[in-house]
């Protein structure tokens, strides 16, 4: 039903202000907008189920992910009830939710129906018998439920999922006011976070990082696919070019395996489909541990949103991409040139899906508005596939199938690690922790930029994924935290400038200042200490002046325990060039000043020299 949009706003003013007294109101609840400013209705308030807008959502989510089904709700009067209380939030009516996406409203709701349904078992049909000894009751309830799945299955509910369901019971409270559904205060100068115990700063469940020894293989496998792409795109564009007659449509697969044989293809097709599925799960993989994207961003990537500048003579790569979770809307991404290779690839492997969308897309502009709205926002998506279960109706994939398709990689590299698309977030940002702390691993041409000063990289892009910056300090002030409560271990040997006032702090019988715990004193020490990796030790000049070198003589300088394998090797190739007779009495003398500078740091670090030197020695005469 196709209304223009002064008829929607006076229907939903006259909506908003009989439901607080009407018993059965009937008016819009939601529409979608036409390009031409009119409004499609999707829902009206006497429906079992409400339809919300498609923009409120992922392009990847799936359509009955987009409904809200009252049905779920046992007692008819108290699914009148719900009604109100959804209306008014999707309204914005509701203090706290004037924000919040369509998925929101979704798990809101789901705690909702916990909470209606659990009334009904109490033969409580109207909210206004709810006291707070009633809520008390359900506490109680809630704090009794067992998770059904996932890592807690079996065990009592996170603290975030209780204090959820609790919110409900004041979402009811808040929303119901000034109708005749209204009740008092459930818990009267108290909260549900409070009630529950729950910390919202705390992090019950972090994401896991995924290990070099995961990390590496799946790595090399994704890079060696990518070396087939040029091939596998060649093919699938020669199929996709194949026009057959209508009636042998039933054909196709038949003439597409014999195109690929004639190309010289020497499976069949269904192993051809695998290796392009392949290929582009591998694209999907690279990008998001490259970039920091989170699965969603990585799903709403469109075609023709990359670029790259350059600034002071080295190029920059971006991709763009759009992110919901934080409603920044379109956002870009500093990436490496192996993620603008993925999205070029992607981009030709969604042609012909594309070329098929774009049909589909005229067909439906003059007699399905919805569904042409809903083709028209996920055109250009990179990440579009048939869905078999509605007649090939194209889709963006889901986060969940995003999920089953990453580990199917891992699975086929014969690795053991349950693999979440976030985990690839938290790797990237403690892959650019460590390696602007000295230690250098994969894609060095992309985390080398990561070691600019955040404020240059700030500067080259306003509309860059800003949250990462805050995953990225987060990721830093942890290991920051555990490299100087490394040091104020009483036990922890230590060499450097600066050692000598780190065993005082640590050695003082008096208490400077009071702390609530010893992990709260690290916290706040190391709130205020600049710290970066010099290979041969840690440095804390945070004005710019350090030269370098000398680090164990400079007063901003620590050397500790997990830095003594770079002395022992440097103390080993010292000595093997004492025993080269041509090297000069220059040679020779730096030769000698390097071996004592070596042999303090490591005798202060608790090395055996003497035995180390002895080995050295003996394995230089060998060779």
């Amino acid at each position: 039903m196709i209304i223009l949009p002064e008829v929607f706003y006076a229907d939903k003013q006259r909506l908003r202000d009989s439901i607080s007294y009407e018993k059965s109101p009937k008016g819009i609840i939601t529409v979608i907008k036409l390009d031409d400013g009119c409004c499609c209705v999707l829902s009206r308030y006497e429906d079992e189920e409400w339809v919300l807008p498609n923009h409120w959502f992922p392009e990847s989510t799936r359509d009955s992910h987009k409904v809200i089904k009252f049905e779920r709700i046992i007692d008819g009067n108290l699914k009148g009830v719900a009604k109100v209380i959804v209306a008014r939030q999707l309204w914005g009516e509701d203090s706290v939710s004037r924000k919040k996406r369509g998925n929101t409203y979704l798990y809101d709701f789901k705690s909702l129906v916990c909470f209606l349904n659990w009334l009904s078992s109490r033969n409580i049909n109207h909210t206004s018998k709810i006291t707070p000894i009633i809520t008390q009751q359900y506490v109680y309830y809630v704090k009794a439920l067992k998770a059904c799945s996932g890592k807690r299955k079996g065990m009592s509910l996170s603290s975030n999922s209780q204090n959820h369901k609790l919110n409900a019971v004041e979402a009811c409270w808040r929303c119901l006011r000034g109708t005749v559904y209204s009740f008092e205060h459930p818990w009267p100068e108290s909260s549900a976070a409070a009630i529950i115990g729950h910390n919202p700063n705390s992090k019950e469940a972090q994401t896991l990082t995924i290990p070099d020894s995961i990390l590496a293989p799946l790595t090399q496998y994704a890079q060696e696919k990518l070396k087939e792409a040029h091939k596998l795109i060649e093919l699938q564009n020669a199929i996709s070019k194949l026009v057959l007659r209508e009636e042998y449509k039933s054909n196709h697969n038949k003439y597409k395996s014999k195109c690929l044989n004639l190309l010289g293809w020497e499976g069949n097709l269904i192993e051809f489909n695998k290796a392009i599925f392949e290929l582009r799960d591998c694209c999907f993989l690279l990008i998001l541990l490259t970039t920091g994207m989170r699965s969603h961003e990585l799903l709403n990537i469109k075609r023709d949103k990359w670029y790259s500048e350059v600034k002071d003579g080295e190029r920059f790569y971006f991709i763009g991409s759009r992110s919901d979770k934080t409603h920044e809307g379109n956002t870009h991404w500093l990436c490496p040139e192996l993620a603008i290779e993925s999205v070029k690839i992607l981009e030709q492997l969604s042609a012909p899906l594309q070329l098929k969308l774009t049909k589909e897309l005229y067909q439906a502009l003059d007699d399905d508005h919805v569904e042409y709205m809903r083709l028209n926002n996920i055109s250009g998506c990179l990440a579009i596939s048939e869905c078999k279960n509605k007649k090939n109706k194209i889709i963006v994939i889901s986060n969940s199938a995003l999920i089953k398709t990453l580990q199917a990689r891992v699975d086929s590299c014969g690795l053991e690690w349950h693999l979440t698309p976030h985990q690839f977030r938290r790797t990237f940002a403690n892959y650019v922790v460590h390696h602007k702390l000295g230690d250098l691993r994969y894609l060095r041409d992309h985390f080398k930029h990561w070691s600019l000063d955040m404020s240059a990289l700030y500067a080259m892009n306003k509309q860059q994924d800003l949250d990462l910056y805050d995953d990225i300090y987060a990721a830093f002030d942890d290991v920051r935290q555990g490299i100087i409560g490394h040091w104020l271990e009483p036990d922890t040997p230590l060499s450097g400038g600066l050692a000598k006032n780190i065993r005082n702090l640590r050695g003082k019988n008096e208490d400077v200042r009071t702390f609530k715990s010893r992990k709260n004193m690290i916290k706040n020490i190391s709130e205020h200490i600049f710290l970066r990796a010099t290979s041969l030790a840690w440095c804390t000049n945070d004005d710019g002046s350090c030269g370098g070198g000398q680090c164990e003589e400079c007063e901003h300088g620590v050397i500790d325990d997990k830095k003594q394998g770079w002395w022992e090797a440097v103390y080993a190739q010292q000595i093997e060039l004492r025993l080269i007779e041509d090297i000069g009495e220059s040679g020779n003398q730096t030769v000698e000043r390097a071996i004592l500078r070596c042999e303090k740091v490591l005798a202060d670090l608790g090395a055996d020299v003497e035995n180390i030197k002895r080995k050295v020695v003996a394995n230089a005469r060998r060779t």
